[in-house]
């Protein structure tokens, strides 16, 4: 694998981008059609007014883990991070979660598969604090195919959420000298796949036990996303309400530059990634900034808070078990870039890259 070509493996974000943009021309008219929403497209969730409530809406999918699933024949834990990217991405909006759909593509409808992914749905709901209420499954045999025959399957979800009123989270509240705060992820959660699969299958047995990671490779790419509902409520019962919160996901800390604020960021410290991202950066020899890209690295979810808040904050998440770190800090920045002083990078748009 040549280093910094996430594109080589199959996925080129900037003809996405190109795409997206597309289709946002031909269907944002629609929000005089409806109820519009309280947040510009391209935020975590859409909030939207209904009556005297702020409804928060979003959905995201499992993506291509679901061929390591395939190949392992386990899919006990991608329910649940389908829940979690879902649910995740409520809070980044100030929203307690509610409740769940999920969308469930197969080639082939083996009752066992179903079994374990409703275990996994289950569990992800209980982590999070929501009902699954309905969904929908579809057979597609000519639609779909996965990595090994009679098992290709896409599984999505659609979750809701309330912000109460005046609690609305959007960055516009972010102000220099605020503080960033970092809680650890649990691996790739569920971002960068196509790279890594492209990266460690062409090295690894899916059963082979690596003793850098101490388990196997399907249980490491395996292994669930964090749903930090637990840490923002924390948070929120401590009386600390952040400024901004960022789900870490495709981009890394650039989802930072989502916040509505005219601001940067500097991150002056970081905790050293977890085995399985120096794993994939050794044997592709991919550069640091293409790996800060398109991983989280270690990072699950941010929040920026004020620097008054920032050691209360950080004595409260820690204390819900998660590790958190205070990993730097909003300055004034026009051009709204994420600095990673440590690494020497910056990031402006889609991409790190070496800072000048």
């Amino acid at each position: 694998m040549k280093p910094g070509q996430y594109s080589q493996s199959g996925v080129d974000t900037s003809e996405a981008d190109r795409a997206l943009s597309r289709l946002l021309l031909e269907v944002s008219p629609t929000q005089a059609f409806g109820a519009p929403s309280e947040l510009g497209v391209g935020h975590f969730a859409a909030v939207i007014r209904v009556g005297p409530l702020q409804l928060a809406l979003t959905t995201d999918g499992v993506g291509t883990k679901l061929l390591v699933a395939q190949l392992a024949n386990r899919f006990d834990t991608v329910g649940i991070d389908c829940v979690g990217m879902n649910v995740n991405d409520l809070l980044c909006v100030g929203a307690t979660p509610l409740a769940m759909l999920d969308y469930i593509a197969v080639e082939h409808a083996d009752p066992d598969v179903f079994s374990q992914l409703g275990r996994g749905l289950a569990e992800g709901a209980r982590l999070a604090g929501v009902s699954i209420v309905g969904g929908e499954t579809a057979q597609v045999p000519e639609m779909l195919r996965g990595a090994v025959a009679e098992r290709a399957i896409d599984v999505v979800g659609m979750a809701l959420g309330i912000v109460p009123e005046g609690e609305l989270v959007d960055g516009s509240a972010v102000e220099p000298g605020d503080a960033v705060i970092g809680i650890a992820s649990n691996g790739l959660h569920s971002n960068g796949y196509t790279l890594a699969r492209g990266v460690l299958l062409g090295e690894f047995r899916i059963d082979e036990y690596i003793p850098e990671l101490e388990m196997t490779l399907a249980e490491e790419l395996l292994r669930p996303v964090h749903i930090y509902v637990p840490q923002v409520r924390a948070l929120r019962e401590s009386g600390i309400r952040p400024h901004a919160i960022a789900h870490i996901t495709g981009d890394g800390l650039l989802n930072l530059r989502r916040v509505e604020a005219a601001v940067g960021f500097e991150i002056t410290e970081l905790p050293e990634p977890e085995p399985i991202f120096g794993l994939i950066e050794r044997i592709g020899r991919i550069e640091r900034a293409e790996m800060r890209t398109v991983f989280n690295m270690g990072i699950g979810l941010t929040l920026v808070v004020a620097e008054t808040d920032a050691e209360k904050a950080l004595v409260t998440l820690r204390g819900t078990g998660l590790a958190a770190w205070r990993i730097g800090h909003a300055v004034a920045d026009t051009q709204r870039r994420v600095r990673i002083e440590p690494e020497h990078l910056v990031g402006h748009s889609k991409h790190f890259v070496p800072a000048e």
